[in-house]
């Protein structure tokens, strides 16, 4: 009971540290490089996937993954301080969970076939994602949505919005 109690939190904890960090880091100025050039390369109306993405273009940098794993060790270390098994299984379940969401964010950009883009949960996520990318204040969970459900974040394509924005890419070009 314990253990699934701690892979519950864990999940729970990783997911949280990947909202705020979307929310509050990454989008809290929309004149980031992040916004220009990822949110305008993967727009989520016309350009959302690419055959030919780039990692870098998409996955977290080396700064960025280390700053996640920084926030899995405080809870860790403290739980490790009671239980070392409990404290290492928080820390991998939060390390696991970050590589769901670098493997579902690039995977929701670059199409590949893979077995991973035909389940069910990756179509409902990939959508999810998909819809941050043209209601930039919105759906900012990649590998969960719980927190944008609990945070009301959460928002679903609009096509009448898509098709108003496709008609005003049109007009710029």
């Amino acid at each position: 009971m314990v253990i699934l109690i701690t892979v519950i939190l864990a999940f729970l904890y990783a997911s949280l540290v990947e909202y705020c960090l979307h929310r509050f880091v990454q989008h809290r100025s929309y004149e980031l490089e992040h916004i220009k050039n990822h949110h305008r390369l993967f727009h989520g109306v016309k350009s959302y996937q690419f055959k030919e993405a780039k990692s870098e273009d998409i996955l977290l940098d080396a700064k960025g993954i280390l700053m996640n794993i920084g926030l899995y060790l405080v809870p860790s270390v403290s739980i490790f301080m009671k239980s070392k098994i409990y404290g290492v299984l928080f820390f991998v379940i939060c390390f696991v969970y970050n590589m769901w969401e670098e493997c579902v964010h690039f995977y929701s950009h670059k199409t590949t076939n893979m077995f991973l883009e035909k389940t069910k949960p990756f179509k409902r996520l990939k959508e999810h994602h998909r819809v941050h990318h043209y209601i930039y204040n919105s759906n900012y969970g990649i590998g969960s949505t719980i927190w944008d459900i609990v945070f009301r974040t959460k928002k679903l394509a609009d096509k009448r919005w898509e098709e108003r924005i496709i008609s005003l890419m049109k007009n710029e070009e």
